[in-house]
């Protein structure tokens, strides 16, 4: 919750509020809440510094630092060859792999110490300053497990944090969503940003300049949270204090359609995780790569999966205001399960297709069809989840919740791996038919969650 201002030289209220006060500010011409552009600003910019790092790691592994000097010269490197029994390009990929899993795990921790220590403020302050220390010490050879470890240490308190400020920005629900809708679409642009503009100067300049790139974006990000948020006011020590976020833990009700929120994202999200896995290998192997009579590399699919995801989370936003002028505002959990029905249409094409293989290529649209459903469906089941584990409801708990929403799909990245290891094994209308019965088990969690929500919201309403 942020500390109101009563007019541009007022002092603001004294009122003991649940977080480190906030300076308000304008979110340009958005129409979101003050303190939206900061937040988004801010997330852009980390991003940016992650997606950077990640375009240029595992190649600055294999085409340098693995190259130039021998694992005893690296801190811990020496173990983590030892232990795995790896060199070469293998070490590169488990030290790459190792860290990826980590900031997959690490914030359901970090979420938990920002709730009940911390507060959003100060865990995206000491988050971001973690990881600009994180992407300076990358320049420094033989601190590279340090640095990751500092990285990932950061996201765990960033991510969960700011996601649960954002959400406290609403007290509309269909305002929540429209406002995650958003913070997705600046998501989704720093994710081609970042490998461009860190990649470019990595792969051209040096890797240590790439790293200085990385470093800036991330420096960026902090000075933006800082300016548009902080109060710079002295703030007592007792206020401080009083200020701090209640330990008590999440309403005990709310737990279970938080739970099966998280299953059920977890379980559409294995289809998509294959866009990157035996999805490109069956494609290659079995369809015809053919756009416009000229033939495309397989790749392509992956840059126009982005795009579709682009070009649909700017039309949702638009769309849900429309269809809400004429039916009334929509919870995020409807929303959620809608997009739910799109995924598994998504699924059906790939089911689909595979039963029409084996006599000869297979057309494109088929891939079209499939990644414009998915894309559509998980434009609105990812935003909505947030902004339902995010909502007032869950104020004591949201970044610890928020956080296990990240749980939930690292878990479903594990099953896409285990269900891609099968890929030449099974018979692929069974490979795709494994993939549809996760959507369909995801989708009917979902609506289970809406019940579940839905009479939480009830017996609130009795109480009260």
């Amino acid at each position: 919750m942020v500390r109101h201002y009563s007019g541009s030289g007022a002092k603001p209220t004294k009122r003991v509020t649940t977080a480190i006060p906030l300076r308000r500010i304008r979110s340009l011409r958005t129409g979101q809440p003050d303190g939206f552009a900061t937040i988004c600003f801010t997330k852009f910019w980390e991003r940016v510094a992650y997606y950077g790092l990640q375009a240029i790691l595992i190649l600055y592994l294999t085409e340098y630092l693995l190259v130039t000097r021998a694992p005893g010269e690296i801190w811990l490197v020496a173990s983590i060859s030892t232990l795995f029994n790896v060199q070469g390009q293998a070490l590169a990929s488990s030290i790459t792999g190792g860290f990826l899993t980590l900031i997959s795990i690490i914030p359901i921790v970090g979420g938990i110490i920002t709730d009940r220590f911390l507060g959003p403020a100060r865990a995206i302050l000491l988050g971001g300053s973690i990881m600009v220390i994180g992407h300076l010490a990358m320049a420094y050879e033989p601190a590279l497990i340090l640095a990751l470890a500092c990285i990932a240490l950061g996201i765990g308190l960033f991510r969960g944090a700011i996601a649960s400020q954002l959400g406290s920005l609403y007290d509309s629900e269909s305002r929540r969503v429209e406002g995650f809708q958003l913070y997705f679409l600046v998501v989704n642009i720093a994710g081609l940003t970042g490998p461009f503009l860190v990649g470019t100067i990595g792969e051209e300049a040096g890797w240590h300049w790439g790293f200085a790139a990385s470093a800036s974006a991330m420096a960026m990000a902090l000075a933006i949270y800082a300016f548009g948020y902080l109060d710079h006011a002295r703030i007592p020590h007792a206020q401080v204090r009083a200020n701090a976020p209640s330990a008590s833990a999440l309403p005990t009700r709310k737990w279970p359609s938080n739970i099966l929120l998280i299953a059920g994202v977890g379980l559409l999200a294995i289809p998509n995780f294959q866009l990157f896995n035996a999805y490109l290998l069956w494609v290659k192997k079995d369809f015809a790569l053919m756009a416009f009579g000229q033939p495309i590399p397989v790749s392509w699919l992956v840059g126009m999966d982005a795009a579709l995801s682009l070009c649909v989370l700017v039309a949702s936003v638009p769309a849900w205001r429309a269809l809400e002028r004429h039916i009334g505002p929509v919870s995020s959990l409807t929303r959620a399960s809608f997009g739910a029905l799109f995924v598994c249409a998504g699924t059906c094409m790939l089911l689909a297709a595979a039963l029409m293989s084996g006599g000869g290529k297979l057309t494109l649209l088929w891939c079209v069809a499939f990644q414009f459903l998915n894309a559509a469906g998980l434009a609105q089941i990812l935003p909505a989840a947030l902004a339902e584990l995010g909502s007032k409801d869950n104020v004591k708990g949201s970044a610890t919740s928020i956080s296990g929403y990240f749980l939930g799909l690292f878990f479903a990245g594990l099953v896409s791996t285990v269900l891609a290891a099968r890929f030449e094994v099974l018979p692929i209308t069974t490979f795709w038919s494994l993939h549809l019965g996760c959507a369909v088990a995801g989708a009917a969690m979902l609506l289970l969650a809406k019940k579940t929500a839905d009479h939480f919201v009830r017996a609130q309403g009795q109480m009260g």
